[in-house]
């Protein structure tokens, strides 16, 4: 509450201060309204969760993953839905966002980070916002964004934008079609609007504080799969903070991320293109690293004659880990040097190379199996 005061008392960003404080108090009262006055119905609470997963999924997959990382490339009809879908979220323009966010990568946990956990959780979460930013407007760093036309005419207009797509058409939706102007506005708007930043805002908060760590503990990101899943993805923050151009946050075929499947069927509908992927060997070598240091450091308590037996044992499994990413990461450059020439090849000569591929993928998790394993046997006896 301390914090929240402080922040409040040196506010002078009042315009998105009040914004955020006030939604909330307009949706639970209208909220209470719009129950009292027997208006409830399942058609809004339907359109509620569409508008709920358009905007969320525009800010996801449109102002994070192609946007702010540049994850991926889409046509222009995407780059307008996207835009026009994140801003419905009400959470600044393109350029804004974007900015921000680039910041927060390149200065994690420090003075400069614009929503830095060191300042609290309330900060992190969106006390942050109470204050004005000077952003980085720098063609040169920053030119993919300040220098396009279809996201600088958004940031111009944004208040009317977000007003629109955000209010005024779920309204519109609601009341025309089956007469619910009042849940159109406060529940598919205003009460939406709500739960969309505070989900935002945890990725920022909750997944800096709760969470694993398996790629990297130099920063405070964390993936946290029950974030992840009501933020369309967005919980995997450390593996986010470690392969940030990645347009996955979530690798594994169970981890929950309908933000790399909608980026995924984009890209097979010929609409997105350059799908940016993090090739396996890295991965698997900063889990390893990561493996490595917390087995190291818990046996090193037991005396350092059995850390050096210990890492003579890790050391082995680390060579055979390291030949099999070596022979991957020279046959995918060769992969990728070819992909001009695929038309010109043999296609059996295609295919024994993508073959090849997928032996040594194969090769590379099971030496990198093998390492967890020995890893295990270490610290178990």
């Amino acid at each position: 509450m301390k914090n929240f005061l402080y922040h409040w008392k040196t506010a002078d960003n009042w315009p998105t201060l009040l914004f955020l404080l006030i939604t909330p108090v307009v949706a639970l009262f209208g909220t209470l309204l719009w129950l009292n006055l027997g208006l409830f119905n399942m058609p809004t609470l339907w359109l509620s969760f569409i508008f709920l997963v358009i905007t969320g999924t525009g800010i996801t997959a449109g102002y994070h993953r192609l946007f702010s990382h540049r994850a991926y490339e889409a046509n222009r009809f995407v780059q307008w839905y996207f835009m026009l879908a994140g801003g419905a979220a009400w959470q600044g323009s393109v350029i804004e966002w974007s900015l921000d966010h680039r910041v927060h990568h390149q200065k994690i946990d420090s003075a400069q980070d614009p929503y830095n956990i060191n300042e609290g959780f309330g900060f992190a979460h969106f006390y942050w916002l109470f204050h004005r930013r000077q952003r980085d407007w720098n063609a040169e760093r920053h030119g993919d964004l300040v220098k396009d036309k279809m996201l600088l005419w958004q940031d111009r207009y944004y208040g009317w934008i977000a007003a629109l797509s955000s209010f005024v058409l779920p309204m519109a939706i609601a009341g025309i079609f089956w007469g619910d102007w009042l849940g159109g506005l406060i529940i598919a708007g205003v009460l939406r609007t709500v739960i969309n930043h505070h989900l935002t805002f945890a990725i920022n908060s909750v997944c800096h504080v709760w969470g694993k760590q398996p790629y990297s503990d130099k920063h405070s990101a964390r993936d946290n799969w029950f974030t992840a899943f009501f933020t369309w993805g967005e919980g995997f923050h450390n593996f986010h903070h470690e392969f940030a151009t990645d347009y996955r946050n979530a690798i594994q075929w169970y981890q929950f991320d309908p933000s790399k499947w909608l980026i995924w069927a984009l890209s097979k509908l010929g609409i997105a293109w350059n799908l940016k992927r993090t090739p396996e060997e890295k991965i698997f070598a900063r889990k390893m690293n990561m493996q490595e240091k917390k087995i190291t450091s818990k046996i090193a308590q037991r005396g350092e004659a059995l850390l050096s037996l210990a890492q003579a044992k890790l050391n082995e499994k680390k060579e055979a880990f390291q030949a099999a990413a070596n022979k991957l990461t020279a046959l995918r450059k060769r992969y990728q040097q070819d992909q001009p020439a695929k038309k010109a090849m043999r296609r059996a000569q295609w295919k024994a190379l993508k073959n090849r591929m997928a032996i040594h993928s194969k090769e590379l998790k099971e030496a990198f199996e093998a390492y967890c394993r020995a890893a295990r046997e270490v610290y178990n006896n």
